[in-house]
């Protein structure tokens, strides 16, 4: 019996953990004959070995590992593995699949396009999209980052798309915003982030900061999230993942 585990990252925020857990069971409804597990690598629960070890105690000799994640990086390629590896060590006789993020592809483009318009923005307007990312230290992640960024550019019109990171990677978005902060074009922030979490409240509060001075110069638009667009994405990287060899390999 197979079974599909979908990871998410986990965050302190209990919405944002609650928000992963609404989205992988509508994309889970797509596979209805596999049982289903959502867990998290760090900062909630369930993780990821008491999940797979679930499944397995329920008979799964199959699991298919699905990261519900953004981008290709250190969770990905060492994290996640590591997980993986305990599990198997347990369970030797039990197959592990392991699948893919979202990678870059063009219906995120899309929603990121929807998430700036809803808030206001048109491509006539002279305005400065500030792109963030979270940040990472491998450099594969980086380049899909600004890919992202890029593709974006070319439908921004006469707006322009600047780019930063919350953590690990240059340059930091604090220091754009202080940088941004000084120009006289009106400024969207456009967080490249799954679900509602802790570093979305460090964006709202930046911006609340610098608006004080000049007021509603900063636009924080809305994260990824929950949005029927990525289901099909969710459930394509699922589908892939049950038909991978088997292996814990990225």
């Amino acid at each position: 019996m197979k079974a599909i585990l979908f990871v998410g990252h986990g965050t302190r925020v209990p919405e944002g953990n609650e928000q992963v857990k609404a989205f992988t069971k509508k994309a889970g409804a797509a596979f209805p004959e596999y049982e289903q597990r959502t867990c998290f690598l760090e900062l909630a629960e369930p993780d990821i070995v008491t999940s797979a070890v679930e499944c397995i105690e329920n008979g799964a000799d199959t699991l298919a590992v699905v990261p519900v994640l953004l981008l290709s990086a250190g969770h990905i390629k060492k994290d996640i593995p590591e997980e993986l590896e305990k599990v198997q060590q347990m369970h030797p006789e039990v197959t592990i699949q392991y699948g893919s993020p979202f990678g870059v592809h063009d219906r995120i483009n899309d929603l990121l396009l929807d998430r700036l318009r809803v808030k206001g923005w048109v491509p006539e307007e002279e305005a400065d999209i500030l792109f963030v990312g979270r940040g990472a230290k491998d450099p594969g992640a980086i380049e899909d980052f600004y890919r992202i960024a890029g593709e974006l550019e070319k439908h921004t019109g006469r707006s322009r798309v600047e780019t930063a990171f919350l953590a690990a990677a240059e340059p930091g978005f604090q220091e754009k915003m202080k940088e941004l902060a000084e120009g006289e074009r009106s400024v969207y922030i456009l967080p490249y982030l799954m679900f509602l979490g802790l570093l979305i409240k460090e964006m709202d509060e930046a911006a609340a900061h610098y608006n004080q001075v000049k007021p509603g110069h900063f636009t924080r638009c809305d994260f990824l999230g929950f949005d029927e667009r990525l289901l099909p994405v969710l459930e394509s990287r699922v589908a892939e993942t049950l038909e991978k060899d088997a292996g814990i390999h990225v």
